[in-house]
């Protein structure tokens, strides 16, 4: 009869053990997964802070070198600057708006993935633009050598379009690269998930 009434207790205790380890592994797995999308989402709240200052950079500087410029190519080069500057510092404040957004959603783990695949492919068309900027710039540049006038708005502009451009380039090239890096760590975790007909399943491999 003790034999027995130790077997229960031993056969209670494997339970409970067993069942504090699922729960366990169930909240490493929601942690996990709010671990990766908040990093995700200071990695934009990073960005987009850059570009902002970089925005407000090209307001000041442009606005200060539109008025102190003496050839009429260098005050159409500050004007197309401020121009970009306000462009890309709305940006900046809508980007981070939405991160705040985010931040206070509580979202399933196929919405975090699909956010992170969705700002990488976001990056990549951006950078596929800003080649456009820096070819458009170029063009113009080239175009002030036949126009029969203007010929400094051509050239003013077409260097500004270059020099926004390289900086774009460069600022989308980083993001991508950065939340890249993590492209591994959501496949793991990706890779661990199971959708089937009854539900959803997941495994962990050792």
């Amino acid at each position: 009869m003790c034999g027995v009434k130790i077997k229960y207790a031993i056969f209670i205790l494997l339970l409970l053990a067993a069942l504090s380890s699922a729960n366990a592994q169930e909240i490493s797995f929601k942690d996990t997964v709010a671990a990766y999308n908040t990093d995700r989402l200071k990695i934009n709240k990073t960005g987009m802070e850059v570009l902002g200052s970089w925005g407000i950079i090209n307001i000041a500087g442009g606005g200060i070198g539109y008025f102190a410029a003496k050839q009429d190519e260098w005050k159409y080069f500050n004007e197309m600057n401020v121009l970009w500057g306000v462009v890309n510092t709305g940006i900046a404040a809508i980007g981070l708006g939405g991160v705040r957004k985010e931040m206070a959603k509580s979202m399933t783990y196929k919405q975090a993935y699909d956010r992170y695949v969705a700002n990488k492919k976001l990056y990549l068309v951006n950078a596929g633009l800003d080649v456009l900027y820096i070819g458009a710039g170029v063009g113009l540049a080239a175009y002030s050598n036949s126009a029969k006038n203007n010929e400094p708005i051509y050239i003013g502009f077409g260097k500004s379009f270059v020099v926004q451009g390289v900086f774009l380039l460069l600022f989308d090239n980083v993001m991508f690269a950065t939340h890249q890096s993590a492209n591994s760590k959501w496949y793991r975790l990706m890779d661990e998930i199971r959708i089937t007909n009854n539900g959803l399943g997941y495994s962990c491999t050792f």
